[in-house]
C-alpha cells in the first residue's frame, strides 16, 4: 500500500489528471452499458420534445449567451477560489474523474442510440466552442495546481506571502476569463446555430 501512495506521489499534474480522466471514462463507459436499458426510454422522449423545439422555435442567441457566460464564470471562479484553498488539488481530482464519466457516459449513450450518426451529433454540440474551453482548462487545471502547491508547500508567510503569489497569476486568469468570453459566444452564437442544422437528422 505505502508502495503504491508512493508511487502516486511520483506523478506529476499531468499524468495524475491523465489517469483520472481515463478511469473517469471508463467507469462513464461502464455505467451507459450497464443501464443502457433505463436511459433508452428517456433519450427517445427526450429526442421527440427537446429536439423538436430546438428545430422548429427560434433560439434567443442574446438570452443563452448570458446564461451560457455566467454559468462558465461561476465555474470558473469557484475553480479559481478553491484553488488558494487546501480543497484546491481535491476539487481537481474530483473535476477531472466528473469530466472524465460524463464525457465516457455521453459519447457512449449517443452513440448507442443513434450509432455513427451519434458522432456528427458530439461533434456539434462541442464545436467550435469546445476548441477554446479545452486549452481554458487544461491551462487553469497546471497553473491552479501551481498556484495551490505553492501556497501550501512553499510558503511560510501567510498572508503577505499569499498575495504576493497569487498577484503573477491575475492577469493570466484574467486573459483566461476573456476566452471563457469568447467560448461563451461561439457556444450561444455558433454552436447552437449549427446544432439547429443538424437537428432535423434525428428527428
Amino acid at each position: 500500500m505505502r508502495r503504491i501512495k508512493f508511487q502516486f506521489q511520483r506523478l506529476n499534474i499531468l499524468q495524475g489528471a491523465l489517469i483520472l480522466l481515463i478511469c473517469g471514462l471508463f467507469f462513464g463507459v461502464l455505467c451507459a452499458n450497464v443501464f443502457r436499458g433505463s436511459f433508452e426510454t428517456q433519450l427517445r422522449d427526450y429526442q421527440l420534445t427537446v429536439f423538436t423545439d430546438i428545430y422548429k422555435n427560434d433560439v434567443d442567441y442574446s438570452g443563452l449567451f448570458r446564461y451560457i457566460l455566467v454559468r462558465n464564470l461561476k465555474e470558473f471562479l469557484l475553480f479559481w477560489l478553491l484553488s488558494i484553498t487546501i480543497l484546491g488539488v481535491p476539487y481537481m481530482a474530483l473535476k477531472v474523474g466528473i469530466f472524465g464519466f460524463y464525457t465516457g457516459f455521453f459519447i457512449s449513450a449517443v452513440t448507442m442510440q443513434y450509432g455513427m450518426k451519434g458522432l456528427l451529433l458530439i461533434l456539434v454540440y462541442e464545436f467550435p466552442h469546445g476548441l477554446i474551453y479545452l486549452p481554458v482548462g487544461i491551462i487553469s487545471l497546471l497553473k491552479g495546481y501551481e498556484l495551490c502547491r505553492k501556497i501550501y508547500h512553499d510558503n511560510r508567510s501567510h498572508l503577505i506571502g499569499l498575495f504576493r503569489i497569487i498577484k503573477p497569476y491575475l492577469f493570466l486568469i484574467l486573459l483566461l476569463a476573456l476566452a471563457l468570453l469568447l467560448g461563451s459566444f461561439l457556444e450561444a452564437y455558433a454552436g447552437s446555430f449549427l446544432l439547429k442544422k443538424v437537428i432535423y437528422l434525428f428527428l
